[in-house]
């Protein structure tokens, strides 16, 4: 499987499930989300442009943070965009075919779409949480990268707990 880049991940769920528009921090967060649970089910990463970095208030792929930091708090009603080799505007996507990813983003919007972005951000920012770990083995480095292993880690530790509670 190919990752794609969080983007085309971020446009998949504006374009399905923004109608009215999704804020930067929910999906942001959606995102970093829907990169820890393919990693636990497909190991292998979602977003494969770039890791998620441990900011001070969270996960955050770096590029949908400065593609939608005019947005403010306010809703996001542009799909993302990316300059491609011949300087086009281009806009990510998912591929069309690729039933697996979107059934997967599909089951985290049922899971976690009807949350704000500062209830996704406390599920992120959890005591020993692949972000809280990031920031401390990493003091004084403003972005660390977190590594995709311990994400993937942290899914697979939810899965088993889920499992575990519905036996």
């Amino acid at each position: 499987m190919r990752g794609y880049s969080a983007k085309a991940v971020a446009n998949y769920f504006l374009k399905k499930y923004g109608k009215s528009g999704l804020t930067p921090l929910k999906i942001q967060k959606l995102v970093y989300i829907s990169h820890g649970w393919f990693l636990a089910y497909y190991d292998a990463p979602l977003v494969g442009d770039e890791y998620a970095e441990a900011w001070e208030y969270g996960p955050v792929f770096a590029s949908l943070y400065h593609e939608f930091k005019y947005r403010g708090r306010l809703p996001i009603i542009n799909l993302g965009t990316d300059i491609d080799g011949d300087f086009r505007t281009v806009t990510p996507r998912i591929v069309r075919g690729d039933k697996v990813t979107q059934k997967l983003l599909d089951k985290v919007w049922d899971v976690y779409g009807g949350m704000s972005g500062i209830e996704l951000s406390e599920l992120c920012h959890q005591p020993s949480s692949p972000w809280d770990k990031a920031r401390k083995e990493s003091p004084g480095i403003r972005n660390a990268h977190i590594d995709d292993g311990s994400i993937k880690k942290h899914y697979l530790e939810k899965l088993e707990r889920n499992r575990a509670d519905h036996e």
